[in-house]
């Protein structure tokens, strides 16, 4: 109860602006809430997924790689047979189908992540405007009053103040969020483009007739 009340005095001291912050900061925890189960989701072992494609490769079953493809969930297993269903293109083709591939997932990877950056820059300005507005009103009623002293002028000062530290911590909780995400995002653009350079590989040996190494389907672990 203590709680709630110290919310909603909050809420009534900063004014409108307040209740601009507040659903900056649901927006906020919406999108980051999204995003995390949208990466959990797809993710996937690109080590056992290439390996079980490049056996089905080197033992010329093309049909039967496309299947081990999309028997397993994720972006990456995606972009793998994506490009093994132009198996039979030159290698070219095979590396532009999948860097086309790539870039659209890249997309989806990022989506939302603008408004997470746009709220990070927005949120001190709401607060700080919040904050004028205050000191304005506060300067205001100082002058209907006639009571200038001063515990007067810093009450009406901390009041004022509430919205600019509510936008300052808005704003550094997206910057931590849009930071985490984007080198999430990065890790995993990095490991599907490893992995799709793998599987042209292969698919290039297969095509001319040449054995496929091993390690291109059975990377180390680094």
């Amino acid at each position: 109860m203590n709680l709630y009340s110290g919310f909603m005095g909050a809420m009534h001291q900063g004014g409108w602006d307040m209740w601009v912050l507040l659903f900056l900061s649901i927006v906020l925890v919406a999108i980051a809430i999204e995003r995390s189960v949208f990466l959990a989701m797809q993710h996937s072992d690109a080590r056992s997924l290439l390996r079980a494609i490049g056996q089905k490769v080197a033992a010329d079953d093309l049909p039967g790689a496309v299947k081990v493809a999309q028997s397993k969930r994720g972006m990456l297993a995606r972009v793998l047979e994506f490009g093994l269903k132009r198996g039979d293109k030159n290698r070219a083709d095979i590396t532009d189908a999948l860097s086309i591939s790539l870039m659209e997932h890249l997309n989806a990877l990022e989506r939302n992540l603008p408004i997470i950056g746009t709220i990070a820059v927005i949120s001190p300005f709401v607060g700080l405007f919040g904050t004028v507005l205050g000191i304005i009103r506060a300067f205001n009623d100082i002058a209907l009053k006639g009571n200038s002293s001063p515990a007067v002028v810093a009450a009406g000062v901390a009041e004022a103040l509430i919205t600019t530290a509510t936008g300052l911590g808005i704003a550094i909780l997206a910057v931590v969020l849009f930071n985490y995400f984007k080198a999430r995002i990065k890790t995993q653009n990095q490991e599907m483009i490893v992995a799709a350079n793998q599987l042209a590989e292969m698919l290039h040996f297969h095509n001319t007739g040449q054995a496929i190494p091993t390690e291109l389907y059975t990377p180390t672990r680094r």
